[in-house]
């Protein structure tokens, strides 16, 4: 289909792998613009941005009403990196590869939205530390060992320019982008009145669209992937 071949970047496939890419530093922004599979990426980038920002404000709240002094907090913290770790080597080595090849990129791209419903849903009714620290490990080891790889083999259908360029736009001004404007709206929710609960509360329908995204996102894959298949 048209859009597919768009997307697929057909003269750039078929051109010297080792030859520039060539183009200005804008054309990052034009390629994004101009594609809807890199657009379903960018909003699937921001909606995990934005989550994460909500829950590092939950955490900044919740972390100092349960522990009093700052070595109490260095050492949870230095106890969540350990665990975020083993976790994620865990299943990095263990689990990936299979998870991939069982049940396949789209659920490799909806686990964290799911898993980031669940917790926020639980964090809004109950905003206890224990349920922060679950949350927070679980999240943090699934981004690590399952989303970021499901969401880096998106890449691997698009033309070298895409990749590139594309993607580097999209690690740099959409990420800090959706970062920074999720600061501003809990930073004006909180000075409207909304607690720890309202705001976890309200990351729920973010997680359902971003699960929503990453589904279409897996669909749009495998159609562009058996387009650039059908043309070789």
């Amino acid at each position: 289909s048209d859009v597919c071949s768009s997307d697929l970047g057909e003269d750039d496939r078929r051109s010297d792998p080792e030859a520039r890419i060539g183009g200005s530093v804008w054309a990052g922004i034009h390629l994004t613009i101009g594609s809807p599979y890199l657009l379903g990426l960018c909003l699937y980038v921001v909606l995990f941005s934005t989550t994460s920002t909500f829950l590092y404000f939950e955490q900044i709240e919740i972390v100092p009403r349960a522990l009093s002094t700052p070595a109490e907090r260095t050492t949870l913290f230095a106890a969540l990196d350990l665990a975020v770790n083993l976790i994620t080597l865990g299943l990095q080595v263990f689990v990936f590869q299979r998870f991939m090849a069982k049940i396949g990129l789209a659920a490799a791209l909806v686990l964290l939205p799911l898993v980031s419903f669940a917790g926020f849903g639980v964090l809004g009714a109950h905003a206890t530390l224990a349920v922060l620290v679950v949350f927070g490990v679980l999240r943090r080891a699934g981004e690590f060992a399952i989303a970021k790889p499901g969401r880096e083999t998106l890449f691997n259908v698009l033309s070298r320019a895409e990749k590139y360029k594309a993607k580097n736009f999209m690690d740099t001004v959409v990420y800090r982008g959706g970062d920074a404007a999720a600061g501003w709206l809990v930073t004006s929710l909180k000075a409207s009145g909304a607690g720890i609960g309202g705001i976890a509360f309200l990351a729920l329908p973010l997680a359902a669209i971003w699960a929503g995204i990453g589904l279409w996102l897996a669909r749009r894959h495998a159609q562009v992937a058996a387009a650039h298949q059908e043309g070789t």
